[in-house]
């Protein structure tokens, strides 16, 4: 299992990088790492606000590979499963008020 360490500095990344789509939640993360879907990832999450990292254990659901003039959009997006910390609903709850956007996601 390898890790990957996130540090999210403001909500408007975090609702770029949030999939909620996805069931139980997911972040892209950007990275020039292979994978494969199911590929299991220890994520260590820093939240905007937060002054302790959150450690979730992850599997990568979503592969974004390398395209012509969108090098910053590779990576892939783990959806959250072992959620003890509550992280999906902290991050909804934290994005709540910011409502439908018209503003691209790093994966829609």
């Amino acid at each position: 299992m390898s890790t990957k360490r996130l540090k999210i500095e403001s909500e408007e990344q975090l609702r770029r990088l949030y999939m909620p789509f996805i069931k139980g939640g997911a972040l892209f993360i950007a990275t020039d790492d292979n994978y494969q879907l199911g590929d299991e990832v220890k994520l260590v999450l820093r939240l905007p606000a937060d002054t302790e990292d959150t450690l979730v254990r992850s599997k990568v659901v979503w592969l974004a590979p390398k395209r012509s003039g969108r090098a910053d959009e590779r990576g892939v997006g783990v959806q959250f499963v072992d959620d003890k910390s509550h992280l999906r609903n902290r991050i909804e709850t934290m994005l709540g008020h910011l409502g439908e956007s018209a503003m691209p996601t790093a994966t829609m």
